[in-house]
């Protein structure tokens, strides 16, 4: 099952300290993100104020954009279009660092042996964020996802089940609860109902080939939902 995912902001204590076997309490790369994250801060002149993901995803991805934005939705169609601009599941091997990406790593005092994890922890952290736990802000990197990122990266298991489900519920619950649902507007992962739906009462049409990947990949992107009147 893995250990339950809890965020925290790690003491210095516990970003220094090791247990009896010599081994730290949380892997070395939370403490190059907490470093990351302060400098976002630091741009701003306030160190309280909440680090975007755009400005996270700009400060680590050195790369030039693969998938662009898709234009807007067309008209209503009764079948999902052959050509979209959904990802195509490919993940390249990783070759070498850029003259731009090792830039980042020295301005970060990040050694060799750190870089890929270091890399690795801020793309789990991005990603717990948007796709797996979005929080009020849904904008917003949390620097408390930072040592279940780290743990993750260091092969650790983290169950993150409980939780989604929990969030989801939650959700779903100041919603229906709610005397006027239009104006509330909690944050939760809703994409993986969107998938339930999709599953089970086939509210989605499926992508065209096949995907790589988990099996909510067949009904992502454009085009896919269907209309009320399509149903059935």
């Amino acid at each position: 099952m893995g250990c339950l995912y809890d965020e925290d902001v790690p003491s210095a204590l516990e970003l220094t300290g090791v247990d009896e076997k010599g081994d730290r309490f949380i892997p070395h790369s939370s403490k190059y993100l907490l470093y990351a994250y302060h400098l976002l801060q630091s741009v701003d002149g306030n160190q309280c104020s909440s680090v975007s993901i755009n400005k996270w995803v700009k400060l680590w991805s050195k790369k030039a954009i693969k998938y662009h934005l898709p234009p807007p939705r067309k008209e209503k169609k009764t079948f999902r279009p052959k050509s979209t601009h959904n990802p195509l599941g490919d993940i390249e091997t990783h070759k070498r660092w850029s003259t731009a990406e090792e830039a980042l790593f020295e301005g970060l005092c990040i050694k060799g042996n750190f870089k890929e994890e270091v890399y690795l922890v801020a793309y789990l952290a991005c990603w717990l964020c948007t796709f797996v736990l979005p929080g009020m802000d849904v904008n917003s990197i949390r620097s408390s996802t930072f040592q279940m990122a780290s743990m993750m990266a260091s092969d650790r298991r983290v169950n993150l089940v409980i939780l989604l489900l929990a969030s989801i519920y939650e959700g779903l619950n100041t919603i229906t609860t709610s005397s006027r649902p239009a104006r509330r507007s909690p944050s939760f992962p809703i994409h993986f109902v969107y998938v339930w739906l999709a599953s089970y009462f086939k509210t989605h049409y499926p992508v065209w080939q096949g995907l790589r990947g988990p099996k909510m990949t067949r009904f992502f992107g454009e085009g896919g939902a269907k209309y009320y009147d399509g149903l059935g």
